[in-house]
């Protein structure tokens, strides 16, 4: 009989340290993609850190040219000198426009007074209405200073009676009627008298003492 012969390859590489082998590789080749990325990152970022800055300097240094022509501008400039005429007509006219404007608020707070006043009038006439007296003209003169009252009325005694409800109002205090007339008319229905009150004005209150 023949004998068994067995044989052994030796040269055969076992799998698993083939394995390893391979994914040592893969994994250093990885490492060397990502620091090749970052460094190159790096050099990018280092790049436009420089334009920037480049950019920076060149604008401050614009910044800086303007400057000093403004300030060269600004030297060679002459203030010119100024006319003592047109000092004076400014001055002149400057008093003037103060002298107006007093005069506007002084305007303006008398024509405010006179308006209060002349309401008071008219409204203190109508609060104090007496029948069978009326009026056909009422006139306010002199800032209020001077009243003429004229009407008619059926009885002669009510025009003293209008005149003492009248004193009681504040916008007739202190007034007094030195000219005061009658006359009869009549209108057809009745007779009746027409009656005409004018107040005496500062001149004739001073000479009557």
């Amino acid at each position: 009989m023949g004998g068994v012969t067995q044989q052994v390859n030796l040269y055969r590489v076992a799998p698993a340290a083939t394995s390893t082998s391979r994914s040592t590789r893969l994994l250093l080749l990885a490492g060397i993609v990502s620091a090749v990325a970052v460094l190159g990152l790096a050099a990018v970022g280092e790049l436009h850190l420089a334009q920037v800055r480049k950019q920076h300097d060149a604008t401050a240094a614009n910044l800086e040219r303007q400057r000093a022509d403004v300030a060269r501008l600004r030297g060679s400039l002459v203030a010119p000198p100024l006319d003592p005429f047109l000092e004076s007509e400014l001055s002149a006219l400057r008093a003037q426009l103060r002298v107006l404007n007093a005069n506007l608020v002084a305007i303006d707070r008398e024509r405010a007074s006179a308006s209060r006043h002349f309401s008071a009038f008219f409204a203190s006439l109508a609060r104090n209405h007496v029948p069978g007296l009326w009026f056909s003209n009422v006139g306010l003169s002199a800032g209020g200073s001077e009243v003429l009252l004229k009407g008619k009325t059926t009885q002669p005694a009510l025009v003293p009676r209008l005149l003492q409800t009248l004193a009681g109002e504040q916008a007739f205090a202190g007034r007094t009627f030195r000219r005061v007339t009658f006359q009869r008319e009549d209108d057809g229905d009745g007779a009746v008298v027409g009656f005409e009150l004018r107040s005496a004005n500062a001149a004739e209150d001073g000479d009557a003492g």
